[in-house]
């Protein structure tokens, strides 16, 4: 990532899926065209992002998905595809090494009545022989888990399925209520204590992983909690800091909106009518997310919490809870201190 570039870019290449997930921030339904797409890749790597997520939906059921890959690795972009692993047979795993595509695959329950319930209409063995031949592959780069009310408590197991499974990272993504989803979203205590579960769970196996949660290192070190071998060589992210990127990066939907981040409910503007260096020049030079981007701009216990700078939280859900884009973080779990 140069200076002045996004953090990354986050592009959901298409909303179709072949399952119903109950935390599934939802997809817009139409999708680019394939010339769109083409195009869309070379303003990408203009841009010289950090890195690329390609999502979806799933993204293995966009018709064109390896030609816009091959585009991708064609100009040197550093591409990480989340999938829900169902499509992965042994073809396509072998065309994803051959792209030098990093693959992280959902899985978001230890157990198969959890995992079940939240991934509807998918198995669990089945996803766990698809992660095994990514992992003989060599192409798994971590398994993906949203932290939800109903699977915090699976922390702890699913470091040992990983690790059973030769999984080398999990990533654990912070529930954010895009849609709603009250009941699915955790108390500042509930966050805390995913926090110190997964702490535990990287300490006695020794796998590497990254919680995505802008309050995630603040909750360490305040607790001084003993992370383990945590994500020296993470991939997409960064080692020392989980702050909040709201206005440093950028959200492409399935129909060409452009979000600040992957679960806004704002649009900036639509790819289909503005180039995306326009977009994310308009985004720098914006006064909203210039204030957006200053943590000093935070409400409430915020201003007085030493890890202010480090953490910022996080701008969508502290909107979507609170209606201002300013407030300090709900779930927080040093508020509950």
């Amino acid at each position: 990532m140069e200076s002045g570039s996004p953090h990354l870019i986050d592009w959901a290449i298409t909303p179709r899926c072949n399952l119903a997930c109950s935390h599934c921030r939802g997809m817009a339904t139409g999708e680019l065209s394939g010339d769109r797409a083409r195009a869309l890749v070379a303003e990408i790597a203009a841009l010289k992002p950090g890195w690329l997520i390609v999502e979806g939906g799933e993204p293995l059921l966009r018709s064109d998905l390896f030609e816009l890959l091959d585009l991708m690795r064609r100009r040197s972009l550093d591409v990480h595809l989340i999938t829900n692993g169902l499509l992965l047979e042994d073809r396509t795993v072998a065309a994803l090494k051959g792209l030098g595509i990093k693959v992280m695959i959902s899985l978001d329950g230890a157990q198969p009545a959890t995992y079940q319930s939240i991934r509807q209409g998918s198995s669990f063995e089945i996803v766990l022989e698809k992660v095994r031949a990514c992992v003989r592959a060599g192409l798994l780069e971590s398994i993906n888990f949203t932290v939800l009310k109903s699977n915090y408590a699976e922390i702890p197991g699913i470091f040992r399925l990983a690790a059973s499974l030769g999984v080398p990272k999990i990533t654990f993504i912070g529930f954010k209520p895009c849609r709603g989803y009250g009941e699915e979203i955790l108390t500042p205590e509930e966050c805390g204590e995913a926090i110190r579960l997964a702490c535990i769970g990287a300490r006695e196996t020794g796998l590497e992983f990254f919680f995505d949660e802008p309050f995630f290192w603040a909750a360490v070190k305040e607790w001084d909690l003993a992370v383990g071998k945590s994500a020296h060589h993470a991939g997409i992210v960064a080692t020392a800091t989980s702050a909040c990127i709201f206005g440093e990066y950028l959200f492409i939907g399935t129909d060409g909106e452009v979000k600040p981040c992957s679960f806004a409910p704002m649009v900036i503007a639509n790819v289909n009518d503005t180039s995306l260096e326009e977009i994310w020049r308009g985004v720098q030079a914006s006064p909203f997310f210039t204030k957006a981007r200053d943590a000093l701009n935070r409400d409430g216990h915020c201003k007085e919490c030493r890890f202010l700078e480090g953490c910022k939280g996080c701008r969508s859900r502290s909107f979507m809870l609170t209606g201002d884009w300013f407030a300090a973080d709900p779930c927080c779990p040093l508020r509950a201190r």
